[in-house]
C-alpha cells in the first residue's frame, strides 16, 4: 500500500469536458446482457452495480479466459474515425479486486489493419485493490491510421488463478485539444462531513463519490462507493486521526477527521 500523503487540503485533479467519442462511456444503456455500442462476442459480460460501479448505476464487468494465457477484449462496434495531426487521449476507471483476472487498457491505430505498438497500449497490467483505480495514455496516431479500436482488456492471472471479474467504468477517448482542466474549488466547497467522528462518518456530497479512509500512516480502513446524505460505519476504527478523502472521478480532496 503506498503511504497517502497527509497534507490537507484541496487536491487538484485533471477534469475533463471533452467531446467524449466512446460510445455509451460510463455503460448506463444495456440491451439484453450487453452494453450498447460495445463488441463483446466471445467475452462473458457481467453488469457492475453498486460498489461495482465507479459512477452512476452500472459499470462493465469482463470476465477473464480460464486460463493463464490469451485475453478478453471488448471495444466500441464502430472504430472511432482519427486525425493524424491530433493528440487523443484514452481513460477511465477499473476496479481490479479479484486474484483470478487482471487488466490492460490496450488501443489499436487502424486502417485495414492494425498499425502497430503505441503509447495507449499499456506496459504493465493491474495489480490487486479494493479501490477503483484510474488509467490514463495519449498518443498521436501511427502513420497510415485512420481510425482507433479502444479496447478493455483482461487476462487470467495464471493458469490456476484465472476466470475473476474486471470492472470498468466512466472510459473516455478523445482529441486533447478538446479537454480543459476545470476548478475543483467548488467541488471542496460542496463537500461537507462531521470531523469528529463516533460511530459513523456521514457526507453530504454533490453527487456520487468514493470515500476512503486511511490512518494516519497512510494505511487504507475504509473504502466505500457513498451517495449524498449517506453515512459510513466507523464503530470498529480505533481512536486517533485519520485522513479522509473524497473522489467523484473528476476532482479530488481530503480532510481530517478525529475518530473519539
Amino acid at each position: 500500500m503506498k503511504k497517502i500523503f497527509t497534507i490537507l487540503g484541496i487536491t487538484a485533479v485533471a477534469a475533463v469536458s471533452a467531446q467524449n467519442l466512446m460510445p455509451n462511456p460510463g455503460f448506463e444503456a444495456w440491451t439484453g446482457t450487453a452494453p450498447d455500442g460495445w463488441f463483446v462476442t466471445g467475452t462473458t459480460i457481467v453488469q457492475g452495480t453498486g460498489a461495482n460501479a465507479h459512477s452512476g448505476t452500472f459499470a462493465v464487468g469482463i470476465t477473464a479466459p480460464a486460463s493463464a494465457s490469451g485475453n478478453r477484449t471488448i471495444s466500441p462496434t464502430t472504430d472511432i474515425p482519427v486525425d493524424l495531426t491530433k493528440t487523443y487521449v484514452f481513460s477511465g476507471w477499473y476496479l481490479d479486486n479479484t486474484p483470478n483476472a487482471k487488466f490492460k487498457y490496450w488501443n489499436q491505430f487502424r486502417n485495414t489493419a492494425d498499425t502497430g505498438a503505441n503509447a495507449m497500449q499499456a506496459a504493465d497490467f493491474s495489480v490487486d485493490s479494493p479501490e477503483w483505480k484510474f488509467f490514463t495514455a495519449e498518443a498521436m496516431p501511427n502513420a497510415g491510421a485512420t481510425v482507433a479500436r479502444p479496447g478493455l482488456r483482461v487476462y487470467g492471472e495464471s493458469a490456476t488463478n484465472n476466470g475473476g471479474v474486471i470492472y470498468v467504468d466512466d472510459v473516455l477517448f478523445a482529441d486533447k485539444s478538446t479537454m480543459a482542466v476545470t476548478d475543483v474549488k467548488s467541488f471542496d466547497k460542496a463537500v461537507k462531513m462531521n470531523t469528529i467522528v463516533g460511530n459513523e462518518l456521514r457526507v453530504m456530497l454533490p453527487e456520487r463519490a468514493t470515500v476512503n479512509i486511511y490512518s494516519a500512516e497512510g494505511r487504507l480502513v475504509s473504502s466505500n462507493r457513498v451517495s449524498n446524505g449517506e453515512a459510513i460505519n466507523t464503530s470498529s476504527m480505533a481512536k486517533g486521526t485519520y485522513i479522509v478523502t473524497v473522489d467523484n472521478g473528476s476532482a479530488k480532496m481530503s480532510r481530517k477527521v478525529i475518530k473519539n
